[in-house]
């Protein structure tokens, strides 16, 4: 039987440096998948923020569990990723010398837009589909960049990229 008493739910404690580790190295492998796409040493992250980030994905990893009884999936996770990095923003440019930098949106919605597209090609492999060469980002990008997306919009996508 299920109880809507808050004290029969499981508390979510603060994550283990451990975990934020972890789960910071399984997002910096989808993020960077080479060093070309996005030269790191032109990036500042925030890393107060992308632990905020993951505690956030974390928090709803537990919410799918305890209130829908399923595992969360990996392009969910990765859905959520692209949501919090372009509410939050946790990366801003470095410029190279005499140039002027990039906006923070304009940014963090690339870095969420390619998530998207590593992560959905990452699957089709896994499931024998051939990679998505091709895409007109544009439109995806001014969302990012304008937060005009919600989680659940941002799953769908990733959902039909991925069987597209």
């Amino acid at each position: 039987m299920k109880s809507c008493c808050p004290g029969d739910y499981p508390q979510f404690d603060k994550l283990s440096e451990e975990t934020i580790r972890e789960k910071a190295n399984k997002l910096i492998g989808w993020i960077w998948e080479s060093e070309t796409a996005i030269p790191r040493n032109r990036l500042f992250v925030s890393d107060d923020c992308m632990s905020s980030i993951i505690d956030l994905v974390e928090r709803r990893r537990v919410y799918f569990h305890v209130f829908h009884g399923i595992d969360m999936s990996e392009w969910n996770e990765a859905a959520l990723y692209c949501f919090w990095i372009v509410k939050l923003q946790p990366f801003s440019e470095v410029p190279p010398p005499k140039a002027k930098a990039r906006q923070a949106n304009e940014v963090n919605a690339t870095i969420a837009v390619r998530l998207l597209c590593r992560v959905a090609n990452n699957i089709r492999g896994i499931n024998g589909k051939e990679r998505i060469e091709r895409l007109n980002l544009s439109n995806l990008i001014h969302s990012f960049r304008y937060r005009d997306m919600s989680k659940e919009s941002i799953m769908a996508i990733l959902e039909v990229l991925i069987e597209k």
